[in-house]
């Protein structure tokens, strides 16, 4: 659509609509911050300016709205695409993948776990499956159980899926507020290089990683606090000269697709609130400068003179924050009995020990587990999915729940659910979610 073609638009269904939560009300400096609003950083003593009205141009009215281009929410938006819905993918860096791919964080973990019979097999299947497949094709990915796939063919593979499935995309763009109609969203209000805009949709998908839709819109959540990295790629590995004995050894990472070339994760600093801008730019910048002297370091150890930073992770490597205080909150009981679930939507795997009931459970005998269509389901706002890190679920699951592999599940569930919303006239609370396993399923996922 052209600029000059922009339907601008006032007030729809009898001027009911509003913005989110944070255009509801001046706040003032003595006034009490809501829970969970927007307004509870205060970084000018509490100071406030007031925003003229004014028109916001309509980009485009659409099925499904899906705002975040990570792993959640590539695999929504394809689909609910290739279920028939027109559909927008919203993302705010210049490439699919979130943190698998911009982040460097690239091991698809969570690809397998133990079923009934104390089998340890793959669980991942459907589009993050399919995903999975296609960089192994092409010589970008290493290991079986959670392989470690290159970025840029990362990339170019999400690319290649989401043209190939006819989703609408827009890069370099951020959400910044949510249209209500009373319970109900209308869409998203858009900010970038060509101005402000909305973009209306029957249904919206949350998979900005941080639930900031559903922020916006007035959702309740519980704010987990964690340690955020940065991940960096080391080159000339395979340079580093044979024979040369160092203790203790540098620290190189773990291998990649690409010879001579290693990822090096970071645990970070521990207990950081990954929606304080503050907090953001003070790590990004101390991480940066740790990074660069541990390689200067490395440099300087005799027989790894030639290796070198060949890049850090152009997005901090926040792993939690937000967590939606939806409809079911997924337990590690649940993760841990092998629970069934009437309204299934994907089945996740394990890649790390975890503490239960005073025992540490390795990984290679951690149960599968099931995601309940309800955990995607916000408590109070109408046709408003969430999919990704932030779906609910009680924070001993968190290794779980944030990582690759349990992203590409969520999202595959909310984009088939919203599609068959849209198809059938329904509030994404209302849909059969019989109808909507049998959609899974024709989509390649597997439900166990």
């Amino acid at each position: 659509m052209k600029r000059r073609d922009f339907i601008t638009r006032t007030a729809i269904a009898g001027g009911a609509l509003t913005l989110g939560l944070s255009c509801k009300r001046k706040i003032e400096s003595s006034e009490p911050v809501e829970k969970n609003s927007t307004a509870a950083l205060p970084y000018s003593g509490g100071k406030t300016i007031t925003e003229p009205e004014r028109k916001i141009p309509v980009f485009a009215e659409t099925d499904v709205l899906v705002i975040g281009g990570g792993p959640a929410g590539a695999a929504a938006a394809i689909a609910a695409s290739r279920a028939g819905a027109e559909t927008y993918l919203v993302e705010r860096y210049n490439h699919l993948g979130g943190l698998w791919t911009g982040g460097l964080v690239l091991p698809l973990l969570s690809t397998h776990a133990v079923d009934k019979n104390n089998r340890r097999k793959q669980v991942i299947f459907g589009i993050g499956g399919e995903m999975s497949d296609r960089l192994k094709k092409l010589g970008m990915s290493i290991f079986e159980i959670n392989p470690v796939i290159d970025p840029e063919a990362g990339k170019y593979v999400l690319d290649e899926m989401i043209m190939e499935s006819g989703v609408k995309m827009i890069y370099h763009t951020w959400a910044s507020n949510v249209i209500m109609d009373g319970k109900t969203i209308r869409g998203v209000i858009l900010e970038n290089k060509s101005g402000r805009m909305a973009i209306l949709a029957k249904v919206v998908i949350d998979c900005t990683g941080d639930g900031d839709i559903f922020n916006l819109a007035g959702e309740n959540y519980d704010m987990m606090n964690y340690h955020i990295g940065l991940v960096h790629r080391l080159g000339n590995i395979d340079h580093i000269k044979p024979g040369i004995i160092t203790d203790p050894k540098p620290d190189l990472g773990g291998e990649t697709p690409i010879r001579g070339v290693n990822w090096v994760n970071m645990h970070g600093d521990n207990d950081q609130n990954g929606t304080d801008i503050i907090t953001l730019s003070k790590l990004q910048m101390k991480y940066r400068k740790e990074i660069w002297e541990s390689v200067q370091k490395i440099k300087s150890t005799p027989g790894y003179e030639d290796v070198f930073l060949l890049d850090t992770a152009s997005q901090l490597g926040v792993r939690m924050s937000r967590i939606l205080d939806g409809e079911y909150r997924l337990t590690l009981e649940d993760s841990m009995t092998y629970k069934n679930f009437k309204d299934v939507i994907g089945i996740s795997g394990a890649w790390t020990t975890m503490m239960y009931k005073g025992k540490a459970v390795k990984a290679e005998n951690r149960p599968l587990w099931q995601i309940p269509y309800r955990s995607l389901l916000p408590k109070k706002t109408e046709n408003l999915l969430a999919a990704g890190r932030c779906f609910c679920f009680e924070k001993e699951l968190v290794e779980d729940t944030r990582i690759i592999g349990t992203c590409l599940v969520t999202g595959h569930g909310a984009g088939a659910a919203a599609a068959l919303a849209v198809k059938e006239n329904k509030r994404v609370r209302d849909i059969d979610t019989g109808r909507l396993k049998e959609l899974l399923v024709s989509q390649g996922a597997w439900l166990g």
